[in-house]
């Protein structure tokens, strides 16, 4: 069986991202850091869920090309900023057409989890925890939201062992 790893919110190719992400002295270290975390916790007999708003321009693309080679299977989510401009719509279709992702849509269900890029509405949970991301800095109030945006993962791939961790400890 597979390692599950989920990730959010890479925002690979964000020429601002220094604005929101101010640890960061350029987009272009943002990018390597988070780059060489996904590749550093990779393997053939792994599943990566990117769960949206991943790459913004067409040289970034490159790292998801790369990162899907490194894996068994890449699931991929789009967000909001993979389909709010003609540039990045394109970009996303390109991957698809590519074959780059194993799954593509806007909810799955994984295991015990639904997964989206924006959490989804409290009576669609119906007895499951959502991973989402979206929300960046923001936590929603609710427990069964767990956010996997690089914020709250040390920009880095979260596994699933881990999230159910959290999930059983916010269970109880």
């Amino acid at each position: 069986m597979s390692k599950l790893l989920f990730i959010s919110d890479c925002h690979f190719g964000h020429k601002n991202i220094t604005k929101y992400r101010p640890q960061f002295e350029s987009p272009e270290e943002h990018d390597e850091v988070i780059f060489d975390n996904i590749m550093s916790a990779l393997g053939k007999r792994v599943t990566l869920w990117m769960l949206g708003d991943t790459c913004f321009d067409t040289p970034s693309m490159a790292k998801v090309k790369a990162i899907s080679n490194a894996v068994e299977h890449l699931n991929y989510i789009p967000g909001n900023h993979d389909t709010d401009s003609t540039v990045r719509l394109a970009l996303y279709k390109e991957m698809v057409t590519l074959g780059l992702f194993h799954k593509t849509g806007s909810l799955f269900t994984q295991k015990d989890f639904w997964v989206c890029h924006a959490p989804i509405h409290p009576a669609e949970l119906r007895g499951k925890f959502n991973l989402h991301g979206h929300t960046h800095d923001t936590l929603m109030p609710e427990p069964q939201y767990i956010n996997v945006c690089v914020e709250h993962t040390k920009y880095t791939p979260i596994c699933y062992d881990e999230l159910r961790a959290i999930k059983e400890a916010r269970s109880k």
